[in-house]
């Protein structure tokens, strides 16, 4: 969105004048980097205070607790300590090669994560990814029945990327997660019999919507076995008509659902941007977008001011 994209009114910008800027057009961001890595609760604390009352943040969950390889340079000491002998020299490690001991850790982590979020009420959902090769298996759903003691106070959003969930099986997935107090997350994808359905459904008080673009090619080409990125497996831009069709299946679960969040994931250029702002527009009759002008010039206000600042530091110290 910065290099390639006009949503942001500089291409340097820092992370809080990115995250300043954002916050002016939505009520919500969806972090992604929780997935590689579990922030501190000094940063988490730093984005609630850097963003206006009411705002959310909807945090992935790290990768070794949705069954996702981990990059073993990135991993904390205190897990790498946990990995077996001889995987420590390996690049990526798969989840299951940790054990009970160190996803416990990790919950733990997590859970001192979310903690500043949730304190100020700016944690919305959290996330778990399943990663596409978890299949409805009994284990799986012993781990998932855990969830709730892990994050008792987290509105649990799972999403399943594998078929084995639906088909017959579909309403017994959907009544495991309402019984287990978890969100349901709908997905938007490419249609396809080798994808998994568009489905919306509210397990719990809260609804989640994440869109993943409709880009078929993507999908075919990893389901040939080739690794597109990340921006070729979602790169679609919705139509006008496509964005009506998503905002009616989401208020259709509006006054049934306590909240009911939607999130952007075609990752292109600013396609999530564009796709975004115009759903406000058809979901909030009240809602026009913030005048970029006055904004970029309030953005420079605080720029200096924030220079005047360090400067006075400065000859302080």
């Amino acid at each position: 969105m910065l290099e390639e994209g006009q949503f942001y009114p500089r291409k340097t910008m820092t992370a809080e004048e990115r995250l300043w800027w954002y916050s002016r057009f939505f009520d919500a961001v969806e972090v992604n980097s929780s997935f590689y890595a579990i922030p501190s609760a000094a940063t988490t604390a730093l984005w609630a205070r850097r963003t206006p009352p009411g705002f959310l943040f909807n945090v992935k969950a790290y990768g070794l607790l949705t069954g996702h390889y981990v990059d073993v340079a990135r991993l904390p000491d205190a897990l790498k300590k946990m990995l077996p002998d001889g995987q420590q020299t390996r690049q990526r490690v798969p989840s299951t090669a940790f054990s009970a001991k160190a996803r416990s850790w990790a919950f733990a982590e997590l859970r001192k994560s979310l903690q500043p979020l949730r304190l100020v009420g700016k944690l919305g959902y959290v996330l778990f990814q399943l990663a596409p090769w978890i299949e409805d298996t009994d284990e799986m759903l012993s781990y998932l029945s855990t969830l709730r003691d892990e994050l008792p106070d987290a509105v649990i959003a799972v999403e399943f990327r594998n078929r084995s969930w639906f088909g017959p099986r579909t309403d017994e997935t959907l009544r495991f997660l309402a019984e287990h107090g978890l969100t349901y997350v709908s997905i938007d994808g490419p249609r396809s019999r080798a994808s998994v359905a568009s489905l919306p459904a509210l397990t719990s008080p809260s609804a989640v919507f994440r869109l993943h673009g409709r880009n078929f090619k993507g999908l075919l080409a990893q389901l040939q076995g080739k690794a597109p990125t990340v921006a070729e497996k979602y790169d679609y831009l919705y139509s006008d008509e496509e964005i009506e069709e998503i905002a009616r299946a989401a208020g259709g679960l509006n006054g049934k659902a306590e909240r009911v969040h939607l999130a952007m994931n075609n990752n292109r250029r600013d396609y999530p941007v564009i796709n975004g702002l115009k759903l406000k527009e058809m979901l909030l009759d009240d809602w026009h977008p913030p005048d970029r002008q006055a904004l970029i010039e309030e953005l420079e206000e605080r720029r200096a001011a924030s220079k005047s600042t360090r400067k006075r530091r400065r000859r302080a110290a």
